[in-house]
């Protein structure tokens, strides 16, 4: 018994019984079900129960399992005494045409034989009162070809291990937005390349990666890799997204009113514009980031106004009535975070100077003045009463 219960796994503790010999055979592109039940084999560990299949399989064999049913699972593999591979939880799926689906409660797996031989695949109980039945599908995982992705493309493609790399070839210079989507697993991008040495986590949405960057001509290194360790399909993609005006990089460049600015930000997390304007005008400013926390100030004429979350989600925006005049537009981040941004401004027609701005310094300067003078006549009506009542 002590040596049974030293060779339990909280993932196919299998302890209880099943050995690849009197596990249900399993060929691969096999799909079969079962139910765990109170008589189904015990892992003595913590009291969940257990169902083993036995695959033959060569070595370096890819294979992808997939748990599906109202069973509350988790899913191993064993060499002899040794775990391979175990998933748990998650809302994994494929569809018939190889695109990644929702499936709620499902459980998926992907591994690569270390070596000709017998593998058992254990179907386990999350817990000791989890019981119901299941259907365990079987594929074969055709890994990427490992040819360079380039501007538009993809890979659907599966994590075998800790992470995988794949090659970018860029021909043109642009913006590219690379993108690692996973409902297996928590996405993580990394790359690498001509000065280039980025790294996300949750930036394309849910737990999904993303890495939208300015990448000149060259070769680069994407890594895709999992934060909680788990394996399972992902598609890898990249698009390249126009610039007809340029990638703003300096500081100072003027802007154009109704004309979209895309740039990136400096060492210290910030980009400054120029805005001249030869009449009044209401204007509209819009600092839309990718991955950061955008802000705006603008400066000029009788104006200092800045805004953090005016905008959708956590980007800027800024109404104002402006003067004629020279402007400054600096777009930040906080916590002086690199990215791309986009600068919006929008023509909303002849400004009246005298709006109201809740943040503009000249408002607050008439309302000062406005203030000064009517302090400024109650202290003569004031005067007036004494010099009247002296008189008397």
């Amino acid at each position: 018994m002590t040596v049974a219960l030293a060779a339990c796994q909280k993932l196919g503790g299998l302890a209880g019984g099943a050995s690849n010999d009197s596990a249900q055979k399993l060929v691969v592109g096999d799909t079969v079900s079962g139910e765990i039940t109170s008589s189904s084999r015990i892992n003595y560990n913590d009291g969940s129960r257990h169902q083993g299949y036995s695959m033959t399989l060569k070595s370096g064999e890819a294979v992808s399992l997939e748990l599906g049913g109202s069973l509350n699972g988790q899913l191993a593999v064993f060499d002899g005494q040794n775990m391979v591979a175990n998933a748990s939880g998650g809302d994994y799926g494929m569809d018939g045409e190889g695109e990644m689906s929702s499936a709620s409660g499902t459980v998926s797996l992907a591994f690569r034989a270390p070596k000709d031989g017998n593998y058992l695949v254990a179907v386990n109980s999350a817990s000791s009162d989890s019981f119901g039945p299941f259907k365990l599908k079987t594929g074969k995982v055709v890994p990427y070809d490992g040819k360079p992705l380039g501007p538009d493309s993809q890979a659907i493609d599966w994590l075998m291990g800790e992470k995988q790399e794949y090659k970018l070839k860029v021909d043109k210079a642009g913006l590219y937005a690379i993108t690692l989507e996973s409902n297996a697993f928590d996405a993580y991008l990394n790359l690498k390349g001509r000065n280039v040495d980025l790294e996300d986590d949750d930036n394309g949405g849910r737990l999904n990666a993303r890495i939208r960057t300015y990448l000149e001509p060259g070769d680069y290194t994407i890594t895709a890799s999992s934060i909680n360790g788990s394996t399972g399909s992902f598609k890898l993609s990249t698009a390249l997204t126009p610039t007809p005006n340029g990638l703003v990089t300096r500081d100072g460049t003027p802007l154009t009113l109704g004309q979209t600015a895309q740039s990136m930000m400096d060492s210290r997390g910030r980009r400054t514009f120029v805005l001249n304007l030869e009449s009044a005008k209401q204007v509209q400013f819009d600092a839309i980031a990718d991955g950061f926390d955008s802000t705006l100030h603008i400066t000029g004429p009788g104006v200092d106004a800045e805004d953090d979350d005016g905008g959708n989600g956590t980007n800027a925006q800024l109404t104002l009535s402006l003067r004629a005049g020279r402007y400054i537009v600096a777009v930040g981040s906080l916590g002086s975070q690199q990215g791309v941004f986009e600068l919006e401004t929008t023509d909303l027609g002849a400004g009246d100077v005298t709006a109201s701005n809740n943040n503009r310094k000249d408002i607050a300067e008439l309302s000062a003045q406005a203030a000064a003078e009517a302090n400024e006549a109650a202290t003569a009506a004031a005067d007036a009463a004494a010099a009247a009542v002296e008189a008397n």
